[in-house]
């Protein structure tokens, strides 16, 4: 069996989008391992240095990676604003596409797992003899409407929203993505637009699964007399980076604690000056970005994880920060509303003013870092719905399972 993984992010050494990438191509290995299988990995040259190095110390003896990229002419897009960058992104699907269709290789399964966009579907779905899955993607998700001020063009958010809108509705979109023998939404939103533009509903699924080595972690959660409150991510404005040093300015001295920023990003030198403006250094420190495999140690040391995104697709890093046992606190939309379902943190009504949310977001910290059995509880029902749940044999069995079956049938 020949199976196509069109994984433009990959990279073992990372998280995120790049993780996810990486542990596609795990379990693809892990289950198909016959004589006959081979699994095509095509994704760019960026990759290349530590995905080699990944696959040849991993052992995965039936993986071919294959690298396809654009001209280097027009390898500026790339490092450009983010619409550059899914220019890019469409010009290497192209590439992508052609490779396989010229390889004359004859694949059963066509898997495009990564970049989880949903309004760039790509070209794969054009192999009638293959298996094709598009997904998860997400990308549905838009800022609340009283926190856009956090955004840093109010054009570009309305542009996406705009695009979005479009697709569901979009003959050529809707022809493309109905050619998908199987398509999964991340979260709800996206699940939305899908579903009104494939005329039936979309499959959901969560894209976060814990990586097998932050599976069932032996934790032993020793609460700080100084409740210590972690956030990692980049400083970017969807992230919500300015709403937490507000939250964080909000609470003041109602509690003891320290806010650690683990990332680096554009705004930096934005979130010092407003540490510095309003006397919270001693409260706030920005640490910087620390290697993935060091990770591990921050999430230990906290109590609390704190995820202010304005329009988070999947959350990843608050998978990483449930195998922790860390309770998370988080704006109740996208994902965030599955964790909720099961208790994993609390969670920030969005249908308020910003002051209102900022108010509410803080109170909520505050009822954490004043109970450690509060966080204890919180943090032990993220680890047992990530563990139990959002494992990557169950998230391999969703989305292959029906392929498999209908294979072993015939």
């Amino acid at each position: 069996m020949n199976i196509l993984l069109s994984s433009y992010s990959i990279n073992p050494l990372h998280g995120s989008e790049d993780g996810i990438g990486w542990n596609w191509l795990l379990k693809l290995s892990e289950n198909f391992s016959g004589d006959d299988d081979r699994i095509w990995l095509v994704t760019k040259k960026f990759n290349e240095r530590d995905t080699r190095a990944g696959i040849e110390n991993a052992g995965l003896k039936n993986v071919e990676l294959v690298i396809v990229d654009v001209p280097p002419a027009l390898n500026w897009f790339r490092e450009k604003h983010s619409v550059f960058h899914h220019m890019y992104y469409i010009l290497w699907q192209r590439t992508a596409y052609k490779w396989a269709k010229k390889s004359g290789i004859k694949f059963d399964i066509i898997h495009h797992a990564t970049m989880g966009d949903f309004r760039i579907p790509g070209y794969m779905y054009k192999f009638k003899e293959a298996y094709t899955i598009f997904g998860p993607v997400g990308g549905g998700q838009s800022t609340p409407k009283s926190l856009k001020c956090y955004e840093r063009s109010r054009l570009v958010e309305k542009f996406r929203e705009t695009v979005n809108k479009l697709c569901a509705v979009s003959p050529v979109y809707k022809s493309k993505i109905k050619k998908f023998n199987a398509v999964y939404a991340i979260n709800k939103e996206t699940a939305a637009f899908l579903s009104k533009a494939m005329g039936r509903q979309c499959n959901m699924l969560v894209e976060m699964a814990l990586p097998q080595e932050l599976c069932r972690l032996d934790i032993e959660k020793k609460h700080n007399k100084i409740r210590k409150i972690i956030f990692v991510g980049r400083l970017i404005e969807k992230k919500g980076v300015m709403l937490l040093l507000e939250v964080a300015k909000k609470i003041g001295s109602s509690v003891d604690f320290t806010l650690e920023i683990y990332g680096d990003g554009p705004l930096r030198d934005k979130a010092q000056n407003y540490i510095d403006e309003n006397s919270l250094s001693e409260k706030i420190t920005l640490c910087g970005s620390v290697e993935h495999s060091q990770i591990s140690s921050v999430y230990k040391n906290a109590d609390v994880f704190v995820m202010p995104s304005l329009r988070e697709t999947s959350g990843n890093v608050c998978l990483e920060a449930m195998a922790h046992k860390l309770p998370v606190v988080a704006l109740d939309m996208s994902v965030y509303s599955e964790f909720a379902k099961h208790g994993c943190g609390l969670f920030v009504d969005i249908n308020q003013s910003r002051e209102e949310i900022i108010a509410d977001f803080a109170n909520k910290l505050i009822k954490l870092l004043k109970s450690p059995a509060l966080c204890e509880e919180l943090g032990q029902n993220g680890y047992n719905f990530a563990n139990e749940f959002l494992n990557w044999d169950v998230k391999f069995q969703t989305v292959y399972g029906r392929f498999i079956s209908q294979n072993k049938n015939n």
